[in-house]
């Protein structure tokens, strides 16, 4: 996996607790290490146009967003099928 910080050297598994612990349902260690992966995957992406996670920071929560797809009740829906076949 990639090795992403913040400007705060903050891990993308630090900022993906954060975003749980904001939740009511914080999910499970599972799901946090799901949406770290995506949090990384998307990073490496961006990084690839010059974008960073604070440059994310400055127009959204991408960490917290990350980690409600994981844990949204679509992601599970289609997980669920794609891992039936």
């Amino acid at each position: 996996m990639y090795q992403y910080t913040d400007r705060k050297n903050r891990t993308l598994a630090d900022r993906v607790n954060e975003a749980a612990d904001r939740r009511l349902d914080q999910g499970t260690e599972q799901d946090k290490g799901a949406a770290t992966a995506l949090l990384a995957d998307m990073l490496h992406a961006a990084s690839q146009h010059g974008v960073t996670l604070d440059t994310f920071d400055w127009v959204t929560d991408l960490p917290g967003n990350c980690y409600a797809a994981v844990v949204s009740p679509l992601h599970a829906r289609t997980t669920q099928g794609a891992t039936a076949s």
